[in-house]
């Protein structure tokens, strides 16, 4: 994603479109809440473990593993994080204290993969356009472009409370490039053209970030600006 600005196909699904049954489709999510329940019967004694995951839409749903079926599979999630889960089952959510409005929850099970990964879109921001107000949505947007190490383009644009603190940064003066990374965008196409922007309190935004995403993409820019 970073480096090519291209959309393909997948066999991912919104949380919207699970249904009851066995999925043979997988999901991307940030867990944004992650606890263990412990249990009375004396049969299941580890409890498990109840997570809660946010997709790039923002819907939510709840999902349950077995605590002893998490220790065995050695995984380490943290709030949030993202993760792919695939080989789930979709149940009706019977719950008496629901953490979603979601009529369903996951129960996953030894068989689930659960895999961390980075849905991050990065790039130097070369133009920026000052915040308009968008009447039909009563909130701000700014449009700003920015180019990936081989010099593609991809249009960009931050929403209502995203704004701010991005801007801040954009008018400061310093020579220094500005790397923006946008983890968990929405993602379009228009016509021939790919655009991402946030999604409401789902996406991540960070400029001039220190970590190895942001050395990476600088040790990138930098060969391919001595290139030239």
């Amino acid at each position: 994603m970073a480096a090519s600005y291209s959309l393909t196909s997948s066999i991912y699904v919104n949380i919207s479109e699970l249904e009851p049954g066995r999925s043979s489709f997988g999901i991307k999510v940030r867990v944004i809440r992650c606890y263990r329940q412990l249990s009375s019967h004396k049969a299941d004694p580890d409890g498990t473990l109840e997570l809660i995951l946010h997709d790039e839409i923002g819907d939510r749903i709840h999902a349950t593993i077995d605590y002893g079926v998490f220790k065995d599979k050695k995984l380490d999630i943290i709030e949030g994080n993202l993760y792919k889960f695939m080989t789930f089952m979709v149940a009706h959510d019977m719950s008496k204290y629901r953490t979603t409005t979601n009529p369903f929850k996951l129960r996953l099970y030894n068989s689930t993969s659960i895999t961390p990964f980075q849905d991050n879109v990065i790039g130097r921001v070369f133009s920026y356009q000052k915040p308009t107000f968008v009447a039909k949505l009563s909130t701000n947007r700014m449009d700003f472009k920015i180019a990936n190490t081989q010099g593609r383009e991809l249009g960009c644009s931050l929403w209502s409370e995203y704004i701010d603190p991005v801007l801040e940064i954009f008018e400061k003066d310093d020579p220094r490039p500005i790397i923006i990374c946008i983890q968990f965008g929405k993602i379009t196409r228009i016509f021939d053209e790919i655009k991402v922007s946030n999604t409401f309190h789902v996406t991540k935004v960070t400029v001039n970030g220190e970590t190895g995403v942001f050395k990476n993409f600088l040790d990138g820019y930098y060969y391919l600006f001595h290139n030239l």
